[in-house]
């Protein structure tokens, strides 16, 4: 499937988006009450972290929820969700064969959230939310201008040859080429996902137990995404629609880092969301 066209908005019905909102705020509260009684740290995340502070909530056009962990935190997660075998949830991580982010979905059973390329994916995604890692890197900026760079690109590739090998989806016609020749070549010679995921997993991994004073966001792609760990901890508490979510505590440093002057609204063109192509609440 080519999937180069670029549809970053898409208008909601009114009613459709509080629906969804609605939903997506059940899952953002049952994740916050296991990183609680686990004493996970967490965060929200980009958007997510923006809405709570300029709307109390839900920025009122956006249609997804982001958080982000630091490293020990976010595998003790998945190896929580992996014991409970929970009814209601499905985790979707690098784990799964299929998958193709290098971040987690926590993605409830029952219900399909479809955008433009996953009519084409492996696997079923329902309404979500997104979970993001922050990954060590080093102090000294030479080594971390080189980690930075190897991380990009390790990402860049990974994600293409596996976007490639386990499900259909390509960007352009040209990829779609490319990919096809990479996706004989793999099973010739029997490489699998796995295989690329271990090694990406062991670059991100580096730094995992140095004395190291920032975190990185390799999932970043619009903004610098190297943060100090000071700015995190501790958590402040804020209002985020009917429940309470944790934010950096200095937020305001985290915000202007992403978007700058955080506080003025963006004009309608340069708004984004996941841009549905349908929706299936279930029985939610």
């Amino acid at each position: 499937m080519d999937v180069g066209i670029n549809l970053d908005y898409k208008e909601y019905d009114e009613n459709i988006l509080k629906h969804l909102h609605n939903v997506q705020l059940m899952i953002l509260k049952d994740f916050v009450d296991i990183c609680e009684e686990n004493n996970l740290d967490y965060c929200v995340h980009a958007g997510t972290a923006l809405g709570a502070i300029r709307h109390n909530g839900f920025i009122p056009w956006d249609d997804d929820v982001d958080v982000i962990m630091f490293r020990k935190d976010y595998d003790k997660f998945l190896k929580i969700m992996d014991s409970k075998k929970s009814d209601k949830y499905e985790l979707l991580t690098m784990n799964n064969d299929d998958y193709f982010f290098m971040f987690s979905k926590l993605s409830l059973k029952g219900t399909k959230f479809e955008e433009i390329w996953t009519t084409e994916t492996a696997f079923d995604i329902g309404i979500n939310i997104d979970i993001f890692v922050f990954d060590n890197i080093p102090n000294n900026k030479f080594k971390r201008f080189f980690y930075i760079k190897w991380c990009k690109y390790a990402l860049k590739n990974l994600s293409f040859i596996l976007m490639v090998i386990t499900n259909d989806v390509y960007i352009s016609k040209n990829k779609e080429r490319l990919g096809k020749i990479i996706k004989l070549f793999f099973k010739i010679f029997h490489i699998t996902p796995q295989w690329f995921k271990k090694r990406y997993r062991n670059t991100v991994l580096k730094y995992l137990n140095e004395n190291c004073d920032s975190v990185y966001d390799i999932n970043a792609e619009t903004y610098t995404a190297v943060f100090s760990k000071d700015i995190f901890t501790p958590f402040k508490k804020v209002k985020f629609e009917s429940i309470e979510v944790n934010v950096p505590n200095d937020y305001d440093s985290f915000l202007k880092s992403i978007y700058g002057d955080y506080m003025k609204l963006p004009p309608v063109e340069e708004r984004s969301n996941h841009a549905h192509n349908f929706i299936d609440f279930g029985d939610y």
